[in-house]
Formats: structure tokens, C-alpha cells, sequence
């Protein structure tokens, strides 16, 4: 098993990130879906990595803080608050 997390950094082009990766339970398969960004409505990309976990890249450089659930397979959601410092 392998636990799934978000954190937040940020580039050396000061653009913000939030990192997402899925995490394995003990049958190799993803813990969490999905994250929810409903709550930001400012573009940005992401890259989904070969591994499963997905790169978002913010537009918006002034933003403080990211708020989004992590939704596991039962739809269940974890929220979580990232702070940009």
C-alpha cells in the first residue's frame, strides 16, 4: 500500500502547482478517482503522468491557497487545504 497525497510547490517560473497522485491500496489498485477543483475557477493545465498521478499548473501566479477533496472509490472525499508560501 501506498498512500495517495496532493501537495502544492511552486516552479522556477513561479507559475503554482498542485501535484496529485492516486495512491495503491493493497490490491494494486488507486485509493482516491479523483481530485475535485470545483471551488477554483481560474484556468490551468495538467499533465497525467505514467504512473497515474496528474501535474496541475495554475495560471493565476497570485493565488494563496488551492482548497480541493481528494475522492476516493466509494466517493468519499477528503478535503484539503494548500497554502502557498
Amino acid at each position: 500500500m501506498f498512500p495517495g497525497f496532493a501537495v502544492n510547490y511552486i516552479d522556477k517560473n513561479n507559475y503554482k502547482h498542485l501535484y496529485f497522485f492516486r495512491g495503491i491500496d493493497d490490491n494494486d489498485e488507486p485509493i482516491y478517482n479523483n481530485i475535485d477543483l470545483s471551488n477554483y475557477d481560474d484556468r490551468y493545465i495538467f499533465t497525467e503522468n505514467l504512473d497515474g498521478s496528474i501535474d496541475y499548473k495554475f495560471y493565476d501566479k497570485s493565488i494563496v491557497k488551492i482548497i480541493c477533496k481528494l475522492v476516493d472509490k466509494n466517493n468519499d472525499s477528503n478535503l484539503i487545504i494548500l497554502k502557498f508560501k
